[in-house]
């Protein structure tokens, strides 16, 4: 790790270390919830911000934590070192029974799903026995370590340092790790993330359970230091704080969980004293309502939280200025000699071999038909075409096809395995991936963020190996790759910004690079020309003559008619979701049928029959004759 990501650590350390030795015991008292306390949120940081999901029954992975600590060394008389993993894997073990339903659901159906869950562990601890019903386990004891029992705040603020320094730490690596980046994609466009081979339900759980595990940990060492465990530890509020901690902190950094709690600990404090002042014989459910009303103020004028408040003082002192973006007009850098080597990487058959195949593709909603008993093929080293007005059912069909919906009746085979109703994931797996007509880039990171992700299906490091620092090398070459696609398709000028700071034609042009990143055998382009001036049409147009010389193949929905007759091999058309016609360009182009339903057949829609024909005729010339 670099030096100069060493020193917030070093910082913290510092501080952790210094701060029971100056406070008041009553402060370091609020510190030690402080910690415990932040270890939680720094999981759910995790979930919220790297995932996207939202829980509200947080707490009841804590509670388990405690509970089952609590047992284990009243009970058990278990060693407290011995019954911590117990804990933290209880915690998981229920997290993924729970998990595997609850994250099929989406949006506030997960939020309310989770706080149900909270509901359920606060009544299943208050009515069992062997929980303590109402009372609780209580009796627990201190810290027994090393000779010597942590009773005093100052020294259990001490043990409990260290761990908080690593939970931090670990998330931290965790977030710029392969499994982070995928993450980040499927909280940025779950679809993109999931056309790249990103299998983002497996993802999710994933980082539920890790974020029980690290709730767990905080309740095992709440029990001992509460020395009593009681069915509130899983109540809404508990919930309700970690949230806080989260949003306040900031979603987008893992140190904005240490931030929110010190905050959310201090206000806390100063609830309990102030608004019995303000509000003779209020209650918790009061201070409640005074936390609700701060989280709506940050999520209203500081969405970003602290984290977001940092960036603007940290860029104001050093006088940064926002990215100002790219000039619409600038010229596409010349595609590189590494675009053979990636495109080398694609795992292609023999020419003309069968790349994809669609049988009867029919989809229905209600009664209306989008798509009827359509067929298509694409053989490998051939760029086909699909073209239509618009509402012809061309992008249902690259939606089946590539698995973002599935069909009503028909079906799709990859490279020779059926794939009819697989999710993206397991069809870009076999080779195939796309674009979106709408842009469906990740706006949370940078261009070469955006490319990396596609590299996700070509490396392996898993969860834990992003955590402790196992997949340097992999990292590394991953970096090196990237620099080359980016090299490859004329993108790297652009490497280090924001993907937003791009045009929307650059944007498009990321698209690609990213598509052609995860080294396909099958690339389908969703009108890849849109919004791209003349120099990045021919641009594109050059790169997408690259790809099928080195073997791949293209399907393409575009609308520019003289670049598809000029770059198509086959063209199939569809009307009001029906086959109209199929052919090479030059029949499609004289054909009666297509001028009709497509480009009309009045006199302005004439005159632009004869314009695109001219155009076709001047690409056709100029590369070498008609296909």
């Amino acid at each position: 790790m670099p030096v100069k990501k060493l020193i917030p650590y070093a910082l913290l350390i510092a501080a952790l270390i210094i701060f029971p030795m100056v406070a008041p015991i009553s402060v370091v008292n609020i510190g030690v919830y402080v910690l415990i306390f932040a270890i939680a949120a720094v999981g759910l940081s995790l979930l919220m911000g790297l995932a996207g999901q939202v829980s509200l029954g947080h707490a009841a992975f804590f509670s388990i934590g405690a509970y089952t600590q609590g047992i284990l060394v009243t009970k058990h008389d278990w060693n407290m070192f011995m019954a911590i993993p117990v804990s933290m894997l209880m915690s998981m073990v229920v997290a993924l029974l729970v998990g595997l339903p609850m994250l099929r659901l989406r949006g506030h159906f997960l939020a309310l799903a989770t706080l149900g869950l909270g509901i359920i562990v606060t009544i299943v601890a208050r009515e069992l026995d062997y929980t303590g019903g109402t009372s609780g386990i209580y009796g627990i004891p201190k810290p027994d370590f090393g000779g010597r029992v942590y009773n005093t705040p100052a020294e259990f603020f001490w043990l409990i340092s260290p761990v908080v320094v690593l939970a931090v730490a670990l998330g931290d690596k965790l977030k710029h790790s392969r499994i982070g980046r995928a993450l980040g994609a499927v909280n940025d466009s779950e679809v993109a993330a999931e056309c790249l081979g990103v299998d983002t339900f497996r993802l999710r759980v994933k980082v539920f359970v890790l974020a029980a595990a690290y709730a767990g940990l905080a309740g095992a060492f709440y029990a001992h230091w509460l020395a009593v465990v009681s069915p509130e530890s899983a109540n809404f509020p508990l919930s309700v704080s970690f949230l806080l901690m989260v949003v306040l902190g900031g979603l987008s950094t893992i140190w904005g969980a240490l931030t929110g709690a010190i905050l959310v600990e201090t206000m806390d404090e100063g609830m309990r004293a102030l608004i019995p002042h303000l509000i003779p014989g209020a209650s918790g459910e009061v201070q409640l309502l005074g936390f609700g009303l701060v989280l709506v103020l940050v999520v209203v004028l500081l969405p970003g939280g602290l984290a977001q408040l940092w960036d603007i003082l940290r860029r104001r002192v050093r006088g940064i200025r926002e990215d100002p973006g790219v000039d619409d007009s600038e010229t596409p850098e010349a595609l590189g000699p590494e675009l053979d080597a990636l495109l080398a990487q694609a795992d292609v058959g023999p020419p003309g071999s069968r790349v994809l195949e669609v049988r009867g593709l029919t989809k229905r909603y209600g009664g209306v038909t989008a798509l009827l008993d359509f067929d298509l093929d694409v053989d490998a080293g051939e760029i086909v075409a699909l073209i239509g007005p618009n509402g012809a059912g061309k992008t249902t069909a690259f939606n089946i096809i590539t698995g973002v919906m599935p069909p009503t009746e028909g079906s799709v085979s990859v490279n020779g395995t059926t794939v009819t109703g697989k999710r993206p994931n397991t069809i870009a797996a076999l080779g195939a991936t796309r674009t979106f007509q709408n842009l469906q880039t990740f706006k949370s990171t940078s261009v070469r963020g955006n490319v990396m992700v596609a590299r996700h299906l070509r490396t392996k490091a898993g969860l834990l190996a992003g955590m402790f620092g196992f997949d340097r090398g992999e990292e590394r070459r991953t970096w090196q790759q990237v620099d080359s696609v980016l090299t490859a398709t004329g993108l790297h000028r652009h490497a280090d910004r924001p993907i937003t700071a791009l045009s929307f034609g650059q944007q498009r042009q990321v698209e690609v690079a990213r598509a052609l990143a995860l080294a396909p055998s099958l690339l389908l382009l969703d009108e890849p020309m849109a919004g791209l001036s003349g120099s990045e049409r021919d641009h594109l147009s050059q790169m997408l003559n690259k790809v099928r010389d080195a073997g791949l193949s293209v399907l393409l929905v575009e609308h520019d008619v003289a670049a598809v007759m000029a770059l198509a091999d086959r063209i199939y058309v569809l009307d009001d979701g029906v086959r109209i016609a199929h052919g090479k360009p030059r029949a499609i182009r004289a054909n009666p049928a297509v001028i009709a339903a497509y480009l009309g057949t009045g006199e302005e829609d004439d005159n632009l029959v004869r314009s695109a024909a001219a155009q076709v005729e001047d690409l056709s010339s100029t590369s070498g004759g008609e296909r």
